[in-house]
């Protein structure tokens, strides 16, 4: 083992072991739980202190999780409360279009799946939740690009490239500059066989209540059965659901989880 990989899994014992104590622990306390020398807590604990990932009051010195665990758990927690009121809209689709449905949201300089809800008959598409897809040749990226200021899309683009996956994907800053447009334009994004031959996929936004895109949902099939006729139709039903999905969490607004207890 590396000492780097030894230094990190030390480092997520000493929070777990926090975690499991569910109170502030003083460096004798850590090395005892952890089964680590008092020095190598005290080295590990100033870079996760450092790093905000733990905290030490200063009046009993002891350590505690810190704002950047909590800002995780938070994130995390809005994360699957977005899934969780958002997959019933993800049933809709399925039984309106036959087609499987997915959500998805902007994670960094890619789109994230965080969830996919599949019909009972025909082909179905697999999009595992937690997997990632280029933004400038997939439906849920082209909606998120084109909700970015242009200096953000250049610098997406300038690191991840517009490497081509089919002959269809775009692989230009103008021709991708022209589809944002389109999307604009149209309220919906369309994947036309650009990241997988065979596969067309279409999305629309879900906005939040200044008009920003916060996720995506829509459908993906083949391009056998989901015919380019038929996109304006679907691109209907889908915009429709997504906007009683926004409607929803405009009027319900995402609960805030509990803060961790200091």
């Amino acid at each position: 083992m590396s000492e780097n990989v030894q230094s990190i899994e030390r480092a997520l014992t000493i929070i777990n072991t926090i975690v499991d104590a569910q109170r502030p622990l003083s460096i004798a306390e850590l090395s005892q739980a952890a089964g680590l020398a008092p020095s190598t807590i005290h080295r590990i604990v100033q870079t996760l202190t450092a790093n905000g990932y733990i905290h030490q009051d200063q009046g009993s010195k002891r350590y505690d999780i810190g704002p950047e665990i909590v800002e995780i758990s938070r994130a995390l927690y809005l994360r699957y409360d977005l899934v969780r009121r958002v997959r019933p809209y993800l049933q809709d689709l399925v039984d309106l279009t036959g087609e499987t449905a997915h959500l998805a949201e902007l994670y960094g300089t890619s789109a994230m799946y965080l969830s996919q809800l599949e019909p009972l008959s025909m082909v179905r598409m697999f999009t595992t939740p937690g997997s990632i897809a280029p933004l400038y040749c997939s439906d849920v990226g082209k909606l998120f690009l084109a909700d970015l200021p242009p200096a953000r899309v250049s610098d997406i683009i300038h690191k991840t490239g517009l490497r081509p996956r089919t002959p269809h994907t775009i692989t230009s800053a103008e021709e991708l500059d022209a589809a944002l447009q389109v999307v604009r334009e149209q309220g919906y994004a369309v994947d036309d066989e650009e990241r997988e031959i065979g596969v067309r996929c279409l999305s629309a936004p879900i906005l939040n209540g200044a008009g920003k895109v916060i996720a995506a949902v829509g459908i993906a099939g083949s391009s056998g059965r989901l015919l380019r006729e038929r996109v304006p139709e679907l691109a209907t039903c889908v915009r429709q659901v997504a906007d009683r999905a926004a409607n929803e969490l405009i009027l319900q607004p995402q609960d805030e989880p509990q803060a961790h207890r200091t």
